[in-house]
């Protein structure tokens, strides 16, 4: 996701999913986009899983290690073969003469990402989970949880840029 999102879906899509509405909110605050778009481009981390992990911390929950297998098995098909082609195919076109072509990959790119964001929104539904009572750890917890998947070689740069993420969405909601 290197865009903010943009509410325009038509009437009555998605608006059984209140993760889009919290994905609109969270991801249109410059600093969480940022902290997002570091944590997607360095480490390759999800920014829809990142939100999610955002989303149930807010809830007051904290996932399981079974719970981020399943969602990152959900989300991975549209993931991989979806999003990021057509990510791909509109960073090449971001600086050619055809914005046309940008824009329409652009929106092609968001509306994956939609589909993807439903299709966690429906596996959250079917979870229950863990209170843990302070805020910003619950944010922490779900996001390392998510990230002990990364295995590069800069464990502490990732922990801190998670850290910093959980207390921006802790500030957020």
């Amino acid at each position: 996701m290197d865009e903010k999102f943009v509410d325009d879906r038509p009437q009555g899509a998605l608006q059984d999913y209140p993760l889009w509405d919290y994905a609109l909110a969270v991801y249109s605050q410059p600093a969480i986009q940022a902290q997002c778009l570091v944590l997607q481009d360095r480490y390759g981390l999800d920014v829809n899983l990142l939100l999610a992990a955002g989303y149930w911390a807010c809830a007051e929950r904290c996932w399981s290690s079974t719970q981020v297998t399943e969602l990152v098995a959900v989300s991975a098909e549209l993931r991989e073969s979806y999003v990021l082609p057509l990510r791909e195919l509109r960073r090449k076109a971001e600086g050619s003469k055809r914005q046309d072509l940008y824009r329409a990959l652009k929106n092609a790119e968001l509306a994956a990402e939609r589909l993807q964001i439903e299709a966690l929104a429906q596996q959250l539904g079917g979870f229950s989970g863990n209170a843990k009572p302070k805020s910003q750890n619950r944010y922490l917890a779900n996001l390392t949880m998510y990230a002990k998947r990364y295995k590069g070689s800069e464990q502490i740069k990732l922990a801190a840029c998670l850290s910093e993420l959980a207390s921006s969405l802790a500030a957020a909601t």
